[in-house]
């Protein structure tokens, strides 16, 4: 399939791209959200046009995805056993139309250049636990969100199935954005403190071998002296529900991140502590 591939795409073409997937996609939203065990337990199935189900009812895997998926080659030809609804092969060449590449045809990227499994756009606590693919993401996504949130005069983030809390801590720590997480899994919430607490551990480190950056920073944020641990949290980490879960809050400029549904309070860090990025 050799799909789409937005290089060559002018502004507006690119514009016109979002639309006819948006619109797609929200024609199609409820197969398109649905889960694999949702077929089972909502019965799916007989969501689908009666029309769809006699079409594609007894084909096996292999036989949904050639039909499904394939397009044929120049002087292919792909044979169905009955004739689909025309809303059915609407969908299937839409689909294809609307695909992105997957053939390979960009450059690495130049921050990994000098070594293919560390960005060089982003410091090396943020960097820490963090795959190569996600740290391109990480610094792409919070950049944009950052020049929205100035753009539109944005003051807080929410970051809603942040997962191990690593684009919210580059938001917060990196970038100076006010973030909230959330986060249902339970055992990413406790991955997610437990790097919020390395990442405040490098941040001391950091204040105590460069005490005099540290300071020019603060004077730059217009902060005052290093703001003191929130009173009345409890040392180790707590539990859910309880306050001051691992969050990192730089008093003015950054807001909690690495954080869940459950837990809200933050453990303060000085303004302008924030790792260059």
């Amino acid at each position: 399939m050799p799909g789409i591939s937005a290089r060559g795409l002018s502004h507006e073409e690119r514009r016109q791209l979002a639309v006819n997937l948006t619109r797609v996609l929200a024609l199609y939203r409820p197969i398109l959200d649905a889960y694999i065990i949702e077929f089972f337990t909502d019965n799916l199935w007989d969501t689908l046009p009666r029309s769809w189900q006699e079409a594609l009812d007894g084909l096996n895997p292999p036989q949904l995805a050639t039909l499904l998926l394939g397009m044929p080659g120049e002087g292919e030809v792909i044979r169905y056993r009955s004739v689909w609804p025309l809303t059915l092969l609407a969908l299937k060449s839409t689909a294809c139309a609307l695909a992105f590449t997957r053939t390979p045809g960009f450059q690495t990227p130049s921050e990994f250049l000098e070594n293919p499994s560390q960005s060089s756009r982003l410091t090396a606590p943020f960097r820490k636990h963090v795959r190569p693919k996600k740290q391109h993401e990480i610094r792409r996504l919070g950049e944009l969100v950052k020049k929205l949130s100035d753009f539109t005069g944005c003051t807080q983030v929410v970051d809603v199935g942040s997962g191990q809390g690593h684009l919210s801590r580059f938001m917060a720590l990196g970038l100076g954005l006010m973030v909230k997480s959330i986060e249902g899994d339970q055992r990413l919430v406790e991955r997610a403190q437990r790097l919020d607490q390395e990442l405040l551990q490098a941040l001391e480190k950091e204040e105590r071998r460069n005490p005099q950056i540290c300071a020019a920073r603060a004077t730059a944020s217009g902060a005052g002296p290093p703001a003191a641990t929130e009173s009345g949290c409890p040392s180790g980490p707590p539990g859910p529900g309880e306050p001051c879960g691992g969050l990192l809050q730089p008093s003015l400029t950054a807001g909690p991140t690495g954080g869940d549904a459950y837990s809200t309070g933050p453990a303060a860090v000085p303004t302008g502590a924030g790792l260059p990025c």
